[in-house]
């Protein structure tokens, strides 16, 4: 069922959630790194790495050049082949379900507009408005970079930015505030490229 001229109905009931979210829109500059190899990473890298299921809810601020919306979201993971990220909304019922399967990707609503394809990222594409690469969400958000990326460590011992190409688009992330968990896991995270801007909240993480 193709539902895409419901989604700005949709999609207007986020715009007033999560718009106290006070996460700067642009990158942080002059931050302090230290090696690669520092020890403490190493060892805060090894800790991520042996995190494979896990889930995580918060806010979620997405702002484009045809897009801007802001809701509550979870995010839920199992593997590259299983996961959900729910979008919804505190002032309303409004819901979003993407949901990976090794069948494809699925979007339902919460009025019973169901759409499957094979093609994760162009169904949300399309459905959604946005361009964001799920296949690298889940380490991204965890704070576990690509080690044949660009990044860089922060002097508190843990991810503090990068820089990956997808699609032959640059991404680059910026990790602004951890919580004081063990391992310590982002709270604050602003994701852009040249046309997209993503910041996240992580209010709670279970694993």
């Amino acid at each position: 069922m193709k539902f895409k001229p419901l989604f700005p109905i949709l999609l207007s009931a986020f715009v007033f959630t999560g718009c106290s979210l006070d996460i700067a829109d642009t990158r942080p500059q002059d931050v302090k790194t230290i090696s690669k190899s520092d020890r403490t990473w190493q060892q805060h890298l090894a800790q991520l790495k042996q995190i494979n299921r896990y889930s995580a809810n918060g806010q979620l601020g997405y702002i484009s050049a045809t897009e801007r919306f802001s809701s509550r979201f979870e995010w839920q993971y199992q593997n590259a082949h299983h996961y959900t990220l729910k979008l919804y909304s505190t002032i309303s019922t409004t819901s979003l379900v993407m949901q990976m399967t090794d069948a494809g990707m699925t979007i339902s609503d919460n009025k019973g507009n169901q759409r499957s394809e094979r093609d994760a990222k162009m169904l949300v594409r399309e459905i959604v408005g946005m361009d964001v690469p799920l296949e690298q969400f889940a380490s991204w958000l965890k704070g576990q970079p690509n080690e044949q990326a660009d990044y860089n460590v922060g002097e508190n011992h843990y991810l503090a930015n990068f820089s990956y190409p997808v699609d032959g688009v640059i991404w680059t992330a910026d990790y602004l505030v951890y919580h004081p968990t063990q391992p310590a896991l982002p709270k604050d995270i602003l994701l852009k490229n040249n046309q997209q801007t993503l910041k996240i909240r992580v209010d709670n993480w279970k694993y």
